[in-house]
């Protein structure tokens, strides 16, 4: 009986530390895309995607390698539009900015659940995700301090602009 719940401590011991691993190594935060001002180069606009299978948590934002932004919004696209600049010179329907604390990050959408949602005009799913920073510097980088399953990851997200 002792045999075997060392066997059964041993294994789970085995398939955590591997889930752990696999998490270290695949982190579920992404961001492709990210926007700047022209006019003010402390307004920075960054997408983010959940590529993982559950959701996450934002904890802390900060830019430039560790300032904390002089503001921070998670901003939630319930339709098509994705997070960019342009959401932030205008009001635009489906589009809104909330506390980073406010909202998870779920993971995304497969193309045939998009066009179904797209097709019923479904306005009640959150389709995007994007953090919009204002800063009294130019922003160069943004580090985002994230949980996911209860474990404490770090994505920093460099601001390449065309000059």
């Amino acid at each position: 009986m002792d045999r075997i719940v060392r066997w059964v401590i041993g294994g789970t011991a085995v398939l955590l530390a591997c889930l752990v691993l696999y998490l270290k190594m695949n982190p579920p935060l992404a961001s492709e895309e990210s926007g700047w001002s022209e006019h003010d180069p402390g307004i920075v606009v960054v997408e983010l995607q959940n590529e993982g299978f559950h959701k996450l948590k934002l904890t802390e934002v900060m830019v430039n390698g560790g300032d904390r932004p002089s503001k921070v919004e998670l901003g939630i696209s319930r339709t098509n539009a994705v997070i960019g600049m342009f959401a932030l010179e205008k009001e635009i329907e489906g589009i809104s900015f909330h506390d980073i604390h406010e909202y998870d990050i779920e993971t995304g959408y497969s193309r045939e659940e998009a066009i179904q949602l797209e097709e019923q005009d479904n306005r009640s799913a959150i389709r995007h995700y994007g953090l919009a920073l204002e800063h009294f510097q130019k922003i160069d980088s943004v580090t985002v301090k994230y949980t996911y399953f209860g474990f404490p990851f770090t994505k920093v997200i460099e601001i390449e602009r065309i000059d």
